[in-house]
């Protein structure tokens, strides 16, 4: 599958007053004209446009606020979904909302049904919903592939059922398997969703070399022909993929932002004009990072790589410079640590190429350092503000991480400065 870019059309500088003043009524009330006017204006994969048009068609401003499930009502709706789905008698145990996360609604449960000719008893299951907004609106096909997928080469949950349009369970849904593990020792304390996570030195011994191992497997796999049928496979050698994303998040800060920022606009003019070609297609995670992966406390060992709902093909330099962000430095005795597990940008990048990873091109590294830095600006500043607008079980996190706009902000003018 591709798409045509061929026809884009490049946001010219907004006049920023205007603007704001123009769409701002919209943003809360879009219209299928202005919907339509920004599906043509930004381009991207079928499915991510989906996903964003199906957010856009459902915001209104006088729109209930969003109030979570009852047990008992998600308790039902599984009971009634999986019936349909699963091969045989199913019965459900013990339903229980699971705590962590920015973006989607999540719970636990344990259940007896059949599966591939064995009857299983008592197993142990995640249910994955979403509200009616969060931080990030994605797909839970593309999410449902990527983990089918992701799961034949690193340790990822099994995923066995999807509700692709929330007919059943009454929004967008997947159960997956339920993998045993944490995401920070015990006795550490840390920010919510895993940001400001640092290992020991001990911890980092043993969860940077398999941490790496994993991200070397995903960057590397071949991408068979007929897999992930949800996701466009941009073409080798031409900056395709580049440009997917960007209009990818130019199109969402479009959609959400509150008040414009000039910095926004700059960086994405920046990431048009420097767009780097593609030079192997790689399966990229777009959110490895700590918080975002399992491991046993005992051996230290990742269990599952969790969270694929930002996954797509394209750049492996993404996943790099997503780490290689501000946002995830964590700091002992004033040293700085890359998402608290390597001790600098080299000690990541030797870690990388020790472990047999691709060649990492300095260049495309430091575009997407921009590219993942302004994807973070877009998050804080847009995506968790409107989320958190009554339609989100999570609105007090929301409201937290929307105020990491403004050091991400000047990130983002120290990286133009020094690469502009």
């Amino acid at each position: 599958m591709s798409v045509d870019l061929r026809e884009r059309v490049r946001p010219e500088p907004p006049v920023f007053e205007s603007a704001m003043k123009d769409t701002a009524d919209l943003r809360n009330n879009p219209t299928e004209a202005w919907i339509e006017s920004l599906r043509a204006r930004y381009p991207t994969e079928p499915s991510v446009d989906a996903a964003l048009t199906r957010k856009l068609r459902k915001r209104s401003a006088d729109r209930e606020p969003y109030r979570s499930p009852t047990l008992k009502d998600v308790s039902r709706r599984l009971s009634d979904f999986l019936a349909k789905q699963a091969d045989g008698p199913i019965a459900i145990h013990n339903v229980r909302a699971l705590t962590g996360g920015a973006s989607k609604e999540q719970f636990v449960f344990e259940m007896d049904w059949q599966y591939q000719g064995e009857m299983r008893r008592g197993e142990r299951m995640v249910l994955r919903c979403e509200p009616a907004a969060s931080i990030v609106e994605t797909s839970r096909r593309r999410e449902f592939e990527l983990m089918q997928f992701g799961g034949t080469i690193v340790p990822a949950p099994p995923v066995y059922f999807i509700d692709d349009d929330g007919s059943i369970m009454g929004t967008p849904s997947l159960v997956s398997g339920f993998v045993d593990g944490v995401t920070k020792p015990s006795r550490l304390t840390s920010n919510v969703s895993g940001i400001g996570t640092h290992f020991p030195q001990d911890y980092r011994e043993a969860l940077a070399p398999d941490y790496i191992r994993c991200m070397v497997a995903m960057h590397k796999a071949p991408i068979p022909e007929n897999a992930l049928p949800s996701f466009v496979k941009p073409a080798v050698g031409t900056t395709e993929a580049a440009e997917l994303v960007i209009n990818w998040w130019a199109r969402i800060w479009a959609e959400d932002l509150y008040e414009d920022a000039p910095i926004a606009t700059l960086a994405e003019q920046w990431l048009r004009a420097n767009a780097p070609a593609l030079d192997h297609l790689s399966l990229v995670h777009g959110d490895f990072r700590t918080g975002n992966f399992l491991f046993d406390e005992e051996t230290k060992k990742i269990t599952a790589v969790l969270d694929w709902e930002l996954g797509y093909l394209g750049d492996r330099h993404a996943d790099l410079g997503y780490l290689l962000t501000e946002f995830y430095v964590t700091r002992e005795d004033g040293k700085p640590f890359h998402c608290g597990l390597f001790e600098s940008e080299d000690a990541l990048l030797d870690a990388y190429a020790n472990a047999g990873g691709l060649p990492i091109d300095p260049d495309k590294l430091a575009w997407h350092k921009i590219y993942s830095t302004w994807k973070q600006l877009i998050l804080s500043l847009g995506c968790a503000l409107r989320a958190c607008e009554g339609q989100t079980h999570q609105d007090v996190l929301l409201s937290f991480l929307s105020a990491g706009g403004y050091p991400i902000s000047e990130a983002l003018r120290r990286l133009l400065e020094k690469h502009g």
